[in-house]
């Protein structure tokens, strides 16, 4: 079994240019050397008045000609100012201009800097930056004098200095200079000069649209081999953003050729040289009569991944391990369905037991009723989800303890490894995982890692929601492989909808929609459902708005930073998450105190703000959709404090990347949560996203009152568009192979290795 630890996607670059500007530096306001925060006063070519320029930078002083890119903003304190993104300080050309940086060093003056330019004229900042111990070579120039000399170079740029101008030059973002020096060391510009298609694979935040960017700008062989790799690379890392695990070798010649715009024999040729090297997989699979299905092109990583959770499941549904026995009966609690009481009898026997269905259908009942079955047999019971609020739902649902996966096997920090795996599995007993359908390949192959035969694993989730964020359909390929007659994996489809939830119209819309069936609003006042038909994004803007900040604290008494949620299917136009965000921050925060992070455009953030956690982070405990309310902001050290489930989370510089305004989220980030109101704009120019399944997991995100603000054509096409976007994956072929090999029907999986 190969059980090999995933890695991660790399981030998207942002190549965005803004004005360039020049200037000498007059005075350096204020530095913060931890945040590299920086204002500055800067007089431009032919003008007598400073401006003031703010962003981050290292190493800028006062006398020094820098360019910068970046916008003119109005700060409401100090007016109009000028928003770097980008800053670089002109390497001096002249022998006096050398001298009078030099001057400044510490441990230098006029005298010995005159002396270093006369031994080594020209290069002398080369020298500096390549073989620093030449300086030794100069009268006054000791030990000591060399060491300080070194330090206030480094930390005014040094090496990373010249390639921040040089990228400056090509127009492309400073801040990958220290990443780019950190990754290559002293052949850093080397690599940016010849290699730069390295920069797409080795340095994080830098993808193929920038290297490429870099690579034409110096002059590179747009037919190069070392492009066509790094764009084949791209392709299938974008695909993974997609959900994808691989993509079929045609499709992937045929993206390839769209970004590469060379010809397509050139693409496939390079592609299967890869292939040869190891650097992807080319799987020929079989359908499930034995016919071939077209080849899959995976990254090594999702290959492997895909194997091993196929064969940890069959493990697990067969029970390949000796000593699990099977359960006692449990006189289970009255009023249970026949689904419910199937799903209990099953995991008794079973390894392996899925259970799915939609709201109201009693998921938490039976779930707590198989945790009370696993109790009484004295087997222990560990409860995860894929998020923090998944967790929390799970716990206050079944009244135990429940955490997230990543938690569930202990990261460990500044690794990425996790402490539970293949060499130190979980404690046996029964595993529950709810929200399933929120599992991405990765994070399924890492908990099924630290599982072994002998655990029970009950999956619980509702395979018409969304698939996961990312890569993979976990859910819908287990689910997939698991119904058909001679499986061996028991799928217990709960559809009953039961008394309590039969007067929710969340629910009965809900169940509506998946019959494709267009909900109708609520007559009387005070219901849980209504559309508000909105023909144009303008039109729903403000819709919008009125209901959050008028109408449903009014009628309902909820609080609208709190407890009301905006879901959108995209985050761009005036109906989207970031034209809502800033509205519903100017209306909740307006003048109160701030924090304006430099960037293209500025971030602010406010006391009061509603606001989400993007990533996990488990050494301070936060992740990936937890949702509180800043509490304090402190604009000179560029620092803000969270509140986030009663608990104070503090957020410095590099930590707030991960913050975002939560006011408004799209419809995937709310997976697993649930929220008293929530309002969802639907309208025409949201085509590409309407679907069925993203109107539905919208729908049963809440728990009191849904408003959809919608156009109704783009509702009916929402309901009666029940095609899902289809994923590339293998899983449900690899686990239907591994069922078919462990009970003695064999069919092959063939490896084509690219001859």
């Amino acid at each position: 079994m190969l059980r090999r630890r995933m890695a991660s996607p790399e981030t998207p670059a942002d190549d965005a240019a803004g004005e360039r500007i020049e200037g000498a530096v007059l005075r350096v306001v204020h530095h913060n050397p931890q945040t590299r925060y920086t204002v500055l006063r800067v007089v431009r070519p032919g003008e007598v008045a400073p401006q003031t320029w703010v962003g981050r930078s290292t190493g800028i002083e006062e006398g020094m000609q820098v360019t910068a890119a970046g916008e003119w903003t109005h700060h409401p304190n100090y007016g109009k100012q000028f928003n770097f993104a980008r800053i670089a300080a002109k390497a001096p050309t002249t022998l006096p201009g050398i001298q009078r940086r030099l001057e400044r060093y510490p441990g230098l003056g006029a005298e010995k800097a005159e002396r270093i330019v006369q031994r080594f004229g020209l290069d002398t900042l080369a020298i500096l930056d390549k073989s620093p111990r030449r300086l030794l070579e100069v009268e006054g120039i000791g030990p000591k004098t060399l060491e300080r000399i070194l330090a206030h170079h480094t930390a005014r740029g040094g090496p990373t200095a010249e390639i921040e101008n040089q990228l400056l030059e090509l127009d492309l973002p400073t801040h990958f200079a220290d990443a780019i020096s950190q990754r290559f060391g002293e052949t850093a510009l080397t690599v940016l000069r010849q290699h730069p298609y390295r920069l797409a694979r080795e340095v994080r935040g830098i993808g193929f649209i920038t290297a490429d960017k870099i690579a034409r700008a110096l002059g590179v062989d747009l037919e190069s081999d070392e492009r066509i790799e790094a764009g084949l690379f791209h392709t299938l890392e974008q695909s993974e953003q997609n959900g994808h695990c691989a993509l079929p070798l045609p499709i992937l010649v045929q993206n390839a050729e769209r970004l590469l715009e060379l010809p397509p024999v050139r693409i496939e040729a390079a592609a299967m040289a890869l292939v040869r090297s190891g650097a992807l997989v080319l799987d020929q699979r079989e359908g499930d009569e034995g016919e071939p299905l077209p080849p899959l092109c995976y990254p090594p990583r999702f290959y492997d991944a895909e194997r091993n959770v196929a064969e940890i499941l069959t493990d697990i549904a067969l029970g390949a391990g000796k000593g699990r026995g099977r359960w006692t009966e449990v006189a289970p609690p009255p009023g249970l369905s026949a689904g419910q009481l199937a799903a209990i009898a099953a995991i008794r026997d079973a390894g392996l037991v899925v259970l799915t269905g939609g709201p109201g259908t009693g998921k938490s009942t039976v779930t707590r009723a198989i945790i009370d079955t696993a109790l009484a047999n004295e087997s222990p019971v560990l409860l995860a989800a894929p998020t923090g609020r998944a967790a929390k739902r799970l716990a206050e649902a079944t009244g135990q303890r429940a955490t997230t996966i990543h938690r569930l096997l202990e990261i460990e920090g500044g690794t990425g490894e996790f402490f539970h795996n293949a060499h130190n599995p979980l404690p046996e007993g029964l595993v529950v995982i709810d929200e399933a359908s929120m599992l991405d390949l990765p994070l399924a192959e890492a908990l099924l890692l630290a599982l072994t035969p002998q655990h029970r694993l009950l999956l619980v989730g509702d395979a018409d929601q969304l698939p996961s964020v990312g890569p993979g359909n976990v859910l819908r390929d287990v689910l997939a492989a698991a119904d058909r007659p001679d499986s061996p994996i028991p799928v217990v489809r709960l559809t009953q909808i039961f008394r309590q939830a039969e007067g929710s119209s969340i629910v009965t819309s809900a169940h509506a929609i998946l019959r494709g069936k267009v909900p109708e609003s609520d007559r009387a006042e005070g219901g849980q459902f209504y559309v508000v038909q909105a023909r144009d994004s303008e039109r729903a803007h403000e819709l919008v708005l009125k209901a959050i900040t008028e109408r449903i604290p009014k009628a309902y008494g909820l609080d609208p930073r709190t407890e009301v949620q905006v879901l959108c299917p995209m985050h761009k136009g005036k109906a989207g998450t970031e034209a809502l965000n800033a509205a519903l921050q100017a209306h909740h925060t307006a003048g109160a105190p701030e924090l304006v992070l430099p960037g293209r455009p500025p971030r602010t953030f406010r006391v009061g703000d509603r606001v989400m956690q993007t990533k996990n982070d488990h050494e301070r405990g936060v992740f990936n959709g937890d949702i509180g309310l800043v509490t304090a902001v402190d604009p000179e050290r560029q620092i803000l404090t969270v509140e986030i489930d009663g608990d104070p989370v503090p957020y410095d510089s590099k930590q707030l990347s991960a913050l975002q305004l939560a006011y408004a989220v799209s419809i995937h980030k709310s997976q697993g949560s649930e929220f008293p109101a929530v309002v969802v704009p639907l309208l025409g120019e949201h085509h590409v996203m309407l679907r069925r399944n993203l109107l539905y997991t919208a729908v049963t995100r809440a728990r009191r009152l849904c408003v959809l603000v919608a156009d109704p054509r783009a509702l009916t096409q929402a309901v009666h568009r029940s095609d899902a976007a289809r994923r590339f994956t293998g899983l449900r072929e690899r686990l239907l192979a591994a069922l078919r090999e462990r009970l003695g029907e064999r069919r092959t999986v063939r490896h084509i290795d690219g001859a």
